[in-house]
């Protein structure tokens, strides 16, 4: 008996908790860090946050595994990103075969070989415009940011280009947003820097569920 909507994605939640909780003490070790963003209950309820919030976006059963594994691995980047201010490699080096093996699984299944190819041309085009900024505009991103920003342009792609353009935009005014509050309470100026990532999440993952 396949289980209702509302029962997978609440046993999906809790899973990325236990799961983020379990590979705490990995990022821990990775960042060189014992910062209050890497504690255990932190890292698993960002993660059953973003996966919660992603899987959130699936229209059929295909396509949760993947992006339940983005959001899982998204929690475990942010919370180092907060940590540390950067989003480590090998984390990286997991998320992007385990995530775009199980988006392959996702075509196969549904047969959406279109859409694949769309997603893994979206993920490439934002991973370009975000070298391309990082380039220019060194202080504001990482290169961890462009990196990040192939995996979270393929989620969006998934769903259409104007998915990519809204998650693109949605960071954007929210990284605006955050440099705006820090001048306003003099806690920064223009050249300081902030995470980033955090902002990538959650315009991709509010672009994914609007436009759902």
């Amino acid at each position: 008996m396949i289980p209702s909507r509302g029962v997978a994605d609440a046993a999906a939640c809790l899973l990325a908790l236990a799961v983020g909780w379990g590979l705490s003490g990995w990022a821990r070790r990775v960042c060189d860090s014992d910062s209050r963003w890497l504690r255990g209950w932190v890292v698993g309820a960002l993660s059953a946050l973003f996966s919660g919030t992603a899987i959130l976006a699936a229209h059929s059963w295909w396509e949760m595994p993947a992006f339940w594994a983005l959001g899982v691995f998204s929690g475990l980047l942010i919370a180092s990103d907060l940590a540390v201010m950067r989003l480590p490699d090998p984390i990286m080096v997991w998320a992007y075969p385990v995530f775009f093996a199980l988006l392959i699984i996702t075509a196969a299944g549904l047969g959406e070989w279109g859409r694949l190819g769309r997603a893994l041309l979206a993920g490439l085009a934002l991973l370009v415009f975000y070298l391309v900024t990082a380039l220019v505009f060194p202080n504001g991103m990482s290169l961890g940011d462009v990196k990040y920003a192939g995996i979270l342009g393929a989620f969006l792609g998934w769903g259409s280009w104007l998915h990519v353009l809204w998650g693109a935009l949605l960071a954007a005014l929210l990284g605006g947003i955050v440099g705006v509050v820090l001048l306003a309470t003099k806690r920064g100026d223009r050249t300081t820097e902030y995470a980033y990532g955090p902002m990538m999440a959650v315009g991709a993952l509010v672009a994914g569920i609007w436009l759902r």
